[in-house]
């Protein structure tokens, strides 16, 4: 399963800020709470946010000072702006400066639920998006009239039905890709993501990360979260090419 998207909250008061949590939580999303601007300056430097809640008025540091922080150190997460009726034309204009979106007080639960979920679809959509267009292959087609082949696409056939792992042995050039794709195009898992990995060319310090991922900040130069292949491909296919090797 996905890694539950993380919002962060921000808003002075204290009511609203643990309501909003609570809403929030209850639908599986993780959740950090700031009651000013420079506490969640503090939250960012920690770890990375899928998206902000933020309130326009608050002491010390406001939402449009935050915002426009944000928007330079942390243009990857999208913000939503939280206003009252006197703060609508205030709240436009921070859209103009690159919020996501803004919500006017009071809202219903599933206002903000509404805009959270579709942030998150985004989110997943360039994602797989980006992956694509690094791992786009031309699909393959076994085409062939020698028995044992047609007995191996009958096997392909068999096991493209079931939620084996599967080992396909070979030497180079022997087409384990080729089979391996074919398993892929016959299972269910084909409306989801085929995901290679090279093993072979991968240092043994990348290959966990590469794997499973990281969050933000937890070497040196994680400078963002990566998901790993094995998020990327569930409910999918995971191809360890090389494996052996």
């Amino acid at each position: 399963m996905d890694r539950p998207a993380k919002i962060l909250v921000v808003d002075d008061e204290v009511n609203l800020l643990q309501s909003l949590s609570d809403v929030l939580k209850k639908k599986g999303y993780s959740v950090a709470t700031a009651q000013n601007g420079l506490e969640a300056l503090k939250k960012l430097k920690e770890r990375y946010f899928n998206m902000a809640i933020v309130d326009f008025k608050m002491p010390k540091m406001g939402g449009m000072e935050l915002l426009e922080v944000m928007k330079e150190r942390y243009p990857q997460t999208p913000v939503v702006i939280l206003t009252g009726y006197g703060t609508i034309k205030s709240a436009v204009d921070t859209m103009k400066k690159g919020a996501y979106n803004y919500l006017i007080k009071p809202f219903s639960p599933d206002e903000i639920l509404l805009i959270a979920n579709k942030i998150m679809e985004e989110e997943n959509l360039r994602e797989e998006n980006r992956f694509l267009r690094q791992e786009l292959e031309k699909k393959g087609e076994i085409i062939t009239q020698n028995e044992e082949m047609c007995r191996l696409k009958e096997l392909i056939e068999k096991v493209a039905k079931t939620e084996a792992t599967i080992l396909i042995t070979g030497e180079t050039g022997t087409g384990k890709e080729l089979v391996a794709r074919a398993i892929y195009q016959k299972s269910f898992r084909k409306r989801n993501l085929f995901v290679k990995v090279n093993c072979a060319a991968l240092a043994e310090g990348v290959l966990e990360s590469e794997l499973f991922g990281h969050e933000k900040g937890a070497f040196t130069d994680a400078y963002i979260q990566k998901r790993g292949r094995f998020e990327l491909a569930d409910r999918g296919t995971l191809f360890l090419d090389e494996i052996g090797d």
